[in-house]
């Protein structure tokens, strides 16, 4: 885990506005999101997902947390439905192009 001084956020910002983190760490797996709370909690956290519909217009005076936690999960399925575990780092995007070609209707217009 790195933490990152004053990092600009303008690749996670879905307008491009470069705005900056007071601190910056990228987590890949529940357990190290587990250590940076436990490490930091007396931090104030911003928590960030993907961008994806995210509007940051001024810096951000807290340890920014970028869950980049990946990986999808097909839990059950029958005729009519399919339950799906899909974690929270996963491009939504692409997480709906997934689900069409394994035929899953329902998130297409989403």
């Amino acid at each position: 885990m790195q933490i990152h001084e004053h990092f600009s956020l303008k690749n996670y910002n879905s307008f491009g506005i470069n705005v900056y983190a007071k601190q910056f760490i990228a987590v890949q797996s529940v357990a190290e999101l587990s250590d940076v709370l436990i490490e930091f909690k007396d931090v104030k956290k911003f928590i960030l997902g993907g961008g994806s519909n995210m509007l940051l217009t001024q810096n951000i005076d807290a340890l920014v947390i970028l869950i980049d936690i990946k990986g999808k999960t097909i839990n059950k399925q029958n005729d009519n439905y399919v339950w799906i575990t899909c974690n929270a780092g996963e491009n939504w995007h692409e997480f709906v192009l997934w689900t069409i070609y394994q035929n899953f209707g329902g998130l297409e217009n989403l």
